[in-house]
């Protein structure tokens, strides 16, 4: 049995998730919280979570049913923060220092996403030494912590584009199809659209606000 880490933590949220043979190995020894809808995707990559937190409010009887051990946190349904932000802060809370956050990117709920990426984003200014990773299997988000390269591991081919939620200053790109040298991106441009990875990827941030999003096809992950 893999022993679980008390600072790596996996939460599970209700977006869309294909349960690749990579984020399997990605979830290994992580500490589970679901939130909400999310404690879904518990049971395809045949993990106990050890806290359910929410509102409840996307849980039908069934499911509810399911993972009737699970140990609950139950917040009102009229709120001012998600589900998922209150997972990611009991992590933190617990000590998390490396967060996969599942089912975070796609679904039914664009503006879901988009606050993700946008709090994954903001802990990685906040947190100097916090790690987090957005994930739906096939899709990989990472935030770009300034004046730190990044390294993502993804696979050679690896589709990808640097997102900026500011202006980028100072950004590099280094083995990729175009690569980058230290160049200032204005806030909205898509020169930073659909970039292609080649071995050891490197990412390079001075100032700004960004995130690192990787999509794999069929060729590049396994179920």
């Amino acid at each position: 049995m893999t022993r679980r880490s008390s600072n790596r933590f996996a939460i599970l949220l209700d977006g869309r998730l294909r349960p690749t043979a990579r984020l399997r190995a990605q979830l290994e020894g992580c500490r589970v919280l679901a939130a909400d809808g999310g404690i879904r995707h518990a049971e395809s990559l045949g993990l106990t979570p050890e806290m359910w937190l929410g509102d409840f409010d996307s849980v039908d009887d069934d499911l509810s049913a399911r993972h009737a051990g699970v140990p609950r946190d139950s917040h009102p349904a009229e709120k001012a923060v998600s589900d998922g932000n209150i997972a990611i802060r009991h992590a933190l809370d617990q000590g998390a220092r490396e967060i996969v956050v599942v089912g975070a990117l796609g679904g039914e709920r664009s503006d879901h996403a988009f606050f993700n990426l946008a709090i994954a984003t903001a802990l990685a200014l906040q947190e100097p030494d916090l790690t987090i990773m957005l994930t739906s299997g096939d899709e990989e988000a990472i935030p770009l912590k300034p004046g730190q390269s990044l390294f993502p591991d993804w696979p050679h081919g690896t589709l990808f584009s640097v997102v900026g939620f500011t202006f980028m200053a100072g950004l590099t790109v280094k083995s990729a199809k175009w690569p980058l040298d230290s160049v200032n991106v204005p806030f909205g441009s898509t020169w930073t659209l659909s970039n292609v990875s080649g071995d050891d990827l490197e990412i390079l941030l001075s100032e700004g606000s960004a995130a690192a999003i990787g999509r794999f096809d069929n060729s590049l992950v396994q179920m």
